[in-house]
């Protein structure tokens, strides 16, 4: 594959994944699911059920619990099949992500894309988000955020 092959497929998978993290997470547009995610995707969240249709189950029970939850994008990272994302999820604005909601905190999501969509899922997530740190830095800052409402 020719280094523009590679990075137009690193473009359009960022693409998949960021129109899921804001219509699916933050939009909460179940029905949008459908065309992200493969059918038989793929959960390493032991918390997650694998297939699409188990987790709009999932989502719609969360997002009822949760109304308000919200994903804020700090950083992307594509190479090729693989979209890297770092956010800031929190279960209502009145929350740093502290609470217990599910996600919430800094998560970092590993996707898998297979033919444009969402084929597996990893995540990582910190909490609680501390109001400060021995070496003045946030969880979030420095170098290299990205704004998504651009």
């Amino acid at each position: 594959m020719s280094d523009n092959a590679a990075n137009n497929l690193s473009q359009a998978n960022q693409a998949v994944v960021l129109r899921y993290m804001q219509e699916v997470i933050n939009g909460r547009n179940l029905d949008a699911l459908d065309e992200v995610m493969a059918e038989d995707w793929i959960a390493h969240n032991p918390g997650e059920p694998n297939g699409r249709d188990n987790l709009k189950q999932f989502f719609g029970g969360m997002f009822a619990q949760f109304p308000e939850i919200h994903a804020d994008v700090k950083r992307v990272i594509a190479a090729g099949d693989i979209v890297v994302v770092q956010s800031h999820y929190t279960s209502s604005p009145q929350h740093r992500g502290n609470d217990w909601a599910p996600g919430s905190g800094a998560v970092v999501d590993i996707f898998r894309l297979e033919d444009g969509k969402i084929a597996e899922h990893w995540d990582v997530s910190q909490r609680p988000i501390p109001e400060g740190s021995v070496n003045g830095n946030t969880m979030f800052d420095g170098a290299g955020l990205y704004d998504y409402r651009s």
